[in-house]
C-alpha cells in the first residue's frame, strides 16, 4: 500500500511525534544543560531555553518537557508502525518533520558533540587529542566540556577526529555553530540510511515498510543521531553501504574487497563497525551456508570472513596512518566504563562489589575480577550467536551488535540504532519483535528521565 505526503499528514502519530521532538529540542535550549556556567554560547538559545525553566519556583519545566517530549516521540513512533489496518505513513516526510525541531538547537540528551568540537579545536592547534586530552588546549569549546572527561583522551578513531576538525574549521570555530555543525555527518548518514535500509530489505526479502519503521524512524535514532549528533551515525551508514555493496555485487571482488574497504572506513569512524565484515563475507553465499552442515558452514563463513577482515583492517590502518594520529586511541579504551549507564553486567558487578566491601573485602579488587568475568560472558554469548546464526550472517551481525551494546562496559542509547537498523532487516519472531520494540521505547524514555535528573546544573 502506497501513500502520499498529504495523506501522511493526517496521521495523529506523525504530529504527536513532531510535538515530542519540539519539546525535546526546546527544553534542551535551557542553559542548565550546558556545562558552561554562562550557559550556551548563543544569546537566543539561552533566551528561548529560559522560557521553560522557572528556577525560583523550584519547578523545572524544561526537565518535564524533556521527559514528556521523549515519551511523545515514542508514542508517535509506535502509532505509525506498519499494521494490516493502518495506512502507511510517508517515511521521508515523517523523518524530516521529526528531525526539523532538532536541527539548530544544542545537542540533546548528551553533550558528546561538544567533545567532538573541542577535539577539532585541539587538532587545529597542532596537538594530538590522544596525548593532551579534552579541554586541555583552551579555545572556544573548553567551557562546554563535561568535567567528567576533562583531561582525558578519547577512544574515537582518527577519521572521526579529522571530520570534527573540518567541521569546526568550516564554521570559523564559532562556539555555538561549531557544535551544531557536528550534526551534518549525522544528518547525511540518516538520509543515507533512509535510502539504504529499504534497498537492502528488498534484496533480503523482508518488508521495506517494517524495516524503515524500525531502522530509520525509531526515536533513539532521531534523538541521538540527529539530536545528539553522535559519531555512531556515519559508522552505521557506511556499514549499511558495505552490506548493500556485498548484495549488489556478490562477486569475490565486490564482497571480499570493495565491501570490506567500506567496512574499514566505518571502523575509522567508530571501531564497532568492524563487525560488519561477517555480513559482507557471508551474505553472497547465504544460501550455500544454509545448505551446509555446521562444521562446513563455519569453515566457509570463517575463511571468507578472514579475507574480508584483512582487507577491512588494512583499510583502517591506512586511514589511521594517513590521518597523522595513529593508534593513540587504544590507551583510552578503559574510559568507556566511567560514565554511569544501565549496563546490566556492570550494575550487577557494582552491586555485588558493595556487598563484598560491606563484608570487609576490596570493592576495587572485586571490580577488576568482575570486569574479566563480564568480558568472558560477552565472548561466550558472541560465540554462541556466531554458531547459532552462521547460516544467517546478517542476523548474526544484528544480534551480535545488540549483545555488544547491552553486555558491554557501557550501555548508551546511541549504541542501539545500529542494532535496530540491522534487526529491521532480518525476520523476527513475535516475541523478538516486541522485546526489541520495548527496549527501544523504554530506553529512549529512561534516558530522558536520567538526563532530567542528573544532567541539569541547577
Amino acid at each position: 500500500m502506497s501513500t502520499t505526503p498529504a495523506s501522511a499528514l493526517r496521521s495523529p502519530g506523525v504530529w504527536v511525534g513532531f510535538l515530542g521532538a519540539v519539546l525535546v529540542g526546546w527544553a534542551s535550549c535551557n542553559p542548565e544543560f550546558s556545562f558552561d556556567p554562562h550557559g550556551w554560547p548563543a544569546a537566543w538559545v539561552n533566551t528561548l531555553g529560559r522560557l521553560v525553566g522557572d528556577y525560583a519556583a523550584g519547578f523545572y519545566l524544561d526537565r518535564g518537557m524533556l521527559m514528556v517530549g521523549a515519551a511523545a516521540l515514542a508514542w508517535g513512533w509506535w502509532h505509525v508502525r506498519p499494521t494490516s489496518h493502518r495506512a502507511p505513513v510517508h517515511a521521508p516526510l515523517t523523518l524530516a518533520l521529526w528531525s526539523l525541531p532538532l536541527l539548530l538547537v544544542p545537542p540533546v540528551l548528551s553533550p558528546d558533540a561538544t567533545l567532538y568540537a573541542d577535539l577539532g579545536w585541539t587538532l587545529h592547534t597542532g596537538a594530538n587529542p590522544y596525548e593532551v586530552g579534552l579541554a586541555a588546549s583552551g579555545g572556544p569549546y573548553v567551557g562546554q566540556v563535561d568535567p567528567l572527561w576533562a583531561g582525558s583522551g578519547v577512544a574515537y578513531p582518527p577519521l572521526t577526529l579529522r571530520l570534527a576538525q573540518a567541521l569546526v574549521t568550516m564554521t570559523g570555530f564559532d562556539p555555538y555553530w561549531g557544535v551544531v555543525a557536528l550534526r551534518l555527518p549525522a544528518i547525511l548518514a540518516v538520509a543515507a540510511m533512509a535510502w539504504l535500509v529499504p534497498q537492502i530489505a528488498g534484496r533480503v526479502g523482508v518488508s521495506r515498510r517494517s524495516a524503515v519503521w524500525l531502522g530509520v524512524l525509531n526515536p533513539l535514532l532521531l534523538l541521538h543521531f540527529v539530536g545528539g549528533a553522535h559519531n555512531d551515525a556515519p559508522m552505521v551508514a557506511v556499514s549499511l553501504a558495505a552490506i548493500w555493496v556485498a548484495l549488489r555485487w556478490p562477486s569475490m571482488v565486490g564482497s571480499l574487497i570493495a565491501a570490506p574497504v567500506l567496512v574499514g572506513v566505518a571502523m575509522a569512524l567508530k571501531q564497532q563497525g568492524g563487525l560488519t565484515v561477517i555480513a559482507v563475507a557471508g551474505l553472497p553465499v547465504a544460501a550455500q551456508l544454509a545448505a551446509l552442515p555446521l562444521l562446513r558452514r563455519l569453515w566457509l563463513l570463517g575463511w571468507r570472513t578472514a579475507i574480508a577482515t584483512v582487507v577491512a583492517a588494512t583499510t583502517f590502518v591506512v586511514i589511521s596512518v594517513a590521518s597523522g594520529l595513529g593508534f593513540g586511541w587504544t590507551k583510552w579504551l578503559d574510559l568507556m566504563g566511567l560514565a554511569a549507564t544501565p549496563a546490566p553486567l556492570v550494575l550487577l558487578a557494582k552491586f555485588v562489589g558493595l556487598l563484598v566491601q560491606l563484608g570487609g573485602g576490596s570493592y576495587t579488587g572485586f571490580l577488576v575480577i568482575a570486569g574479566k568475568v563480564t568480558t568472558a560472558i560477552l565472548l561466550i554469548v558472541l560465540i554462541w550467536i556466531a554458531v547459532r546464526f552462521a547460516d544467517r550472517p546478517l542476523a548474526l551481525v544484528a544480534w551480535a551488535s545488540l549483545a555488544i551494546a547491552v553486555l558491554g562496559q557501557a550501555l548508551h542509547p546511541w549504541y542501539l540504532p545500529w542494532s535496530l537498523a540491522l534487526l529491521g532487516l532480518v525476520p523476527l519472531t513475535r516475541t523478538q519483535r516486541y522485546a526489541v520494540f520495548g527496549l527501544a521505547i523504554a530506553f529512549g524514555i529512561w534516558n530522558a528521565i536520567q538526563t532530567a535528573i542528573w544532567h541539569g546544573r541547577y
